[in-house]
C-alpha cells in the first residue's frame, strides 16, 4: 500500500511537471518522504526527477537558455558537497523538520521575489544555484530556489521551464551518485524493482500530464502544485515536530 502510495506521488509529479514545466520535486518529494522516509523518500525523488527532466529536455531543448544553464549547474554543484553532508549525517527527525521547512518558505520566498530588484549578472545565478543544489540533495526540491531567481531577473517562462530540465537532470544524477557513495547499503536495499516502479510512473505520469495539458492550463496546474507543496511540506514538518515530542 505505502509503495503504490509513493507511486502514485511520483505519476502525480511527472504529470505536474510536463504541464508546467516544474513541480515534479515540489509535489511529490514530500509525500515520498512521509511515506518512504527522509533518506528513501529523497533518493525516489531524486530519481524520478531525474527521469522526468531528461524525457522533457528532449521537447524543450530548442528553448534551453545554456549561458544560465552553466552557472546555475556549477553552483549547485558546490552547494551538494554540504548538503550531501546534511543528508548522510543528521537525524531522519531533523531532516523531516529541514524538508518541511524547505518546502514551506521556499514556496513562499518564490511569492515575494517579485518584490527585488531586477537581478542580473553571474552572482546571483552562483548563489541561488548553490541553494537550490543544497535543498536538492537533503530535500529533494531544488525547485524553489531556482523559482526565486527566475521570478527576480525576469526570466521568460518558456526559457526558465525548458533550462530548468538539464539543470534538474545534472542535480538529480549528482545526488544520487552521493548517496550511492556515502550510504551505499540504505542505497542498494531500495532494490530494482522500485527503480522500475519509478521508471513506469514517470512515463505514466507524462502521458497523464500531455492529456491533461489539452484541457488544464499552466496556470490552473500551477495553483495545485502550490497546494500540494504546502500540504505535503506541512505535514513532512508535523511529522519531525511529533517526533520529538
Amino acid at each position: 500500500m505505502i509503495v503504490a502510495l509513493a507511486l502514485l506521488a511520483v505519476v502525480a509529479g511527472a504529470a505536474l511537471q510536463r504541464i508546467t514545466g516544474l513541480g515534479f520535486a515540489l509535489v511529490s518529494a514530500p509525500f515520498l518522504v512521509l511515506l518512504l522516509g527522509p533518506f528513501d523518500g529523497v533518493v525516489v525523488a531524486n530519481a524520478g526527477g531525474a527521469l522526468s527532466s531528461l524525457l522533457l529536455l528532449v521537447r524543450l531543448r530548442d528553448m534551453i537558455d545554456w549561458h544560465r544553464f552553466r552557472y546555475l549547474t556549477a553552483g549547485a554543484l558546490v552547494g551538494t558537497i554540504p548538503g550531501a553532508w546534511v543528508a548522510l549525517t543528521v537525524a531522519d527527525r531533523v531532516l523531516d523538520i529541514g524538508i518541511g521547512l524547505a518546502v514551506v518558505l521556499g514556496m513562499s520566498a518564490s511569492f515575494l521575489a517579485a518584490r527585488l530588484g531586477t537581478m542580473s549578472g553571474r552572482a546571483p545565478m552562483l548563489a541561488f544555484g548553490g541553494a537550490s543544489g543544497f535543498m536538492n540533495v537533503t530535500a529533494g526540491v531544488g525547485g524553489p530556489a531556482l523559482s526565486v531567481y527566475g521570478v527576480a531577473s525576469r526570466w521568460s517562462q518558456l526559457s526558465f521551464a525548458a533550462t530548468l530540465q538539464p539543470v534538474f537532470l545534472v542535480m538529480g544524477l549528482v545526488s544520487l551518485a552521493v548517496k550511492g557513495v556515502g550510504a551505499p547499503e540504505a542505497f542498494a536495499a531500495l532494490g530494482w524493482s522500485v527503480w522500475l516502479g519509478v521508471a513506469v510512473a514517470v512515463l505514466l505520469g507524462l502521458a497523464v500530464g500531455t492529456v491533461l495539458a489539452r484541457r488544464v492550463g499552466p496556470a490552473k496546474a500551477r495553483v495545485v502544485v502550490i497546494v500540494m507543496a504546502y500540504a505535503g511540506g506541512a505535514a513532512t514538518l508535523l511529522r519531525g515536530l511529533l517526533a520529538g515530542a
